[in-house]
């Protein structure tokens, strides 16, 4: 199987100028609106990486019900209707149809679809696989008409990696999957995305799966009496963010009028952290971490 990367995440907002204000006010640069032509939908992006990995938050919204169903996010029309949220996790590939073939072969449908800017030029070819029970979240895959570096290359020359905020890239992101052993066969097996590590904490275990530069992690409870087995099942609304200087960037985010967790020890070996509460953010929490 061709390596999958962790492209960005879909973040759905009734609203997507109230949602993308508290990521401003942070410092992240964000693309200015965009309507994906015939799909209904349309979104402000920000980017973390660099030209051998990167990654980035979809703040998402529907302005033509109709046409968003007809293309296909009829996922997307439930959850701004429950208020929004994190909704799918999207994952790229530079051979979607090997891909396909690999979820068909395990009995699973998927729909396929292209996507357009709003100058009607091609963004990509989507799949979305009917796979939430085996993934553990809704995920989509996606194939750029651009490879990688040139992605990259055009939004840094547009500015969209120049961040006041001192974030440098997407650490990992997490799920607490309904059934454990069926998501790690899905994803290691199926979709062929490696095991690289494991953590484990009186209260759950922690496999890590590579995809590209940042890490999926499965939380799995060690036990029912565990606080993991009580929280809700699926995508974890929390990027967890590389920062450079933990202190710096609590203080930033405290000095942009953001509430901030204190640093301290983080679950990983060798980490701090400090959380910015998705009450803040859109539904979206931001997990700073640094490396010591």
């Amino acid at each position: 199987m061709t390596p999958l990367t962790l492209d960005h995440i879909v973040l759905v907002t009734p609203n997507l100028e109230v949602a993308a204000e508290p990521f401003e006010r942070l410092g992240f640069t964000l693309t200015p609106r965009m309507e994906h032509v015939g799909g209904g939908t349309a979104n402000r992006v920000f980017f973390l990486g660099g030209p051998q990995g990167h990654f980035y938050v979809e703040l998402l919204t529907i302005h033509d019900r109709d046409a968003a169903a007809k293309s296909g996010a009829g996922a997307y029309i439930s959850a701004m209707e429950a208020g929004g949220g994190s909704a799918r996790l999207v994952l790229a590939t530079s051979e979607l149809g090997e891909a396909v073939r690999a979820l068909q072969s395990a009995g699973i449908p998927v729909e396929t679809r292209e996507t357009f800017r709003d100058d009607g030029s091609k963004i990509a070819d989507v799949a979305t696989p009917d796979a939430e029970a085996q993934a553990g979240c809704p995920i989509g895959l996606i194939q750029y008409v651009a490879d990688e570096a040139a992605r990259y290359e055009s939004r840094r020359a547009r500015g969209l990696f120049d961040h006041r905020f001192p974030a440098t890239r997407l650490d990992h992101l997490a799920m607490i999957p309904a059934d454990p052993q069926a998501a790690e066969a899905f994803w290691t097996t199926t979709l062929g995305v490696p095991v690289t590590g494991e953590v484990q904490t009186p209260a759950m275990t922690i496999r890590q799966l590579k995809a590209g530069d940042a890490i999926l992690e499965l939380l799995i409870p060690s036990g029912p009496e565990s606080p993991v087995a009580a929280r809700p099942k699926g995508l974890i609304p929390m990027v967890a963010l590389e920062v450079p200087n933990l202190d710096a960037a609590v203080a930033a985010a405290r000095d942009a009028g953001l509430e901030c967790t204190d640093p301290a020890d983080g679950v990983l070996p060798g980490t701090r952290t400090a959380t910015i509460p998705g009450t803040q953010t859109a539904g979206l929490a931001i997990q700073l971490l640094q490396y010591v």
